[in-house]
């Protein structure tokens, strides 16, 4: 599901999934809301054990 930031790093943090993968490398739940600060819009899929975050608009310059 499509996130803006905010709403996406909301998401992240009450996520009760550990195994969350950014780029198909597993990161904690930091890194992810890090990641996210990266993006004005998110993608995050919840899959079963595991939580797929994926960058769609990056923060331009």
């Amino acid at each position: 599901m499509e996130f803006n930031t905010p709403q996406a790093i909301r998401q992240i943090k009450l996520s009760p999934k550990h195994k969350i993968l950014i780029d198909g490398k597993n990161q904690c739940k930091l890194q992810a809301m890090s990641f996210a600060l990266k993006y004005h819009k998110i993608d995050i899929t919840e899959t079963f054990g595991e939580l797929m975050v994926k960058g769609i608009v990056p923060v331009g310059n």
